[in-house]
């Protein structure tokens, strides 16, 4: 019995390496043990058998609906320079425009400019150098575009005049109230008895007081009684700490006040 067993077995494994086509009955051979055994059309279960062919390419199918738009793509690098257009119609002519400037014309403008500033120059430097002399002197007080300043010295008139040119101004020359009383307080600041020369006088011509422009004075501010040109000999003038005028003989020392503009 154990020996039927052991030939089924042996039979079994024969099969497996057979392949049978169940088409025409015939055996294909695939080991030496196909001429032993012969095919067999009857139906039976044997291994799953390779993959066949691939067939013949189908029909194409019909197009399909159009999707939905994608987002938009990164822009891509500039394309080539195209060829040059066709060259347009000449315009119009325009409208003249205005003479232009010679370089001669430049040339002189350029000069103007640089003369004009160099008399502003030359102002500003001339305006400089007063300042600084003012500086030397003290207890000023204002009127108008006018500054009363003193330096606190006595001098005769001659001196007291040159005095104040040399500052780049002049003696004060009150020519309204304003003024009168601005020089008036200077003279408060040096005491009671302060008393100063003015720039008048009549040393032109006798009787006839006169700024030292010459131009007659248009302003004055004297004391009752005066100018009474005592024993022949006052020719100068005076501003007292009341703000009143005296005329004085011009050789007398009085508070230098010098007034600039």
């Amino acid at each position: 019995m154990k020996l039927i067993q052991l030939f089924s077995l042996l039979l079994y494994g024969l099969l497996l390496n057979a392949h049978i086509t169940a088409d025409n009955g015939k055996c294909e051979e695939g080991t030496n043990t196909c001429a032993i055994i012969s095919c067999s059309t009857h139906s039976h279960s044997g291994l799953p058998g390779r993959d066949g062919r691939d067939g013949k390419e189908g029909l194409k199918g019909e197009k399909g609906e159009r999707g939905t738009q994608g987002s938009r793509g990164i822009q891509g690098p500039p394309g080539k320079l195209g060829p040059p257009g066709v060259k347009g119609e000449r315009g119009s002519i325009g409208q003249k425009g205005e003479q232009g400037v010679s370089a001669t014309s430049e040339v002189e403008v350029v000069k103007e400019q640089l003369n004009a500033f160099q008399r502003q120059l030359e102002t500003f430097q001339a305006s400089l150098s007063k300042y600084k002399k003012i500086l030397l002197f003290h207890g000023g007080k204002q009127s108008g575009d006018k500054v009363f300043v003193t330096n606190g010295l006595e001098e005769n008139f001659e001196n007291a005049q040159k005095m104040c040119k040399e500052a780049g101004g002049v003696l004060a020359t009150p020519r309204n109230a304003a003024e009168n009383s601005a020089t008036q307080e200077i003279l408060h600041t040096k005491g009671e008895l302060a008393k100063a020369f003015l720039g008048i006088s009549d040393l032109q011509v006798e009787g006839i007081f006169r700024y030292l422009s010459g131009e007659k004075i248009l302003f004055t501010s004297w004391n009752l009684g005066e100018p009474n040109n005592s024993k022949d000999n006052e020719d100068c003038v005076e501003i007292q700490d009341n703000g009143k005028w005296n005329d004085i003989p011009c050789n007398l020392l009085r508070l230098v006040i010098c007034e600039f503009q």
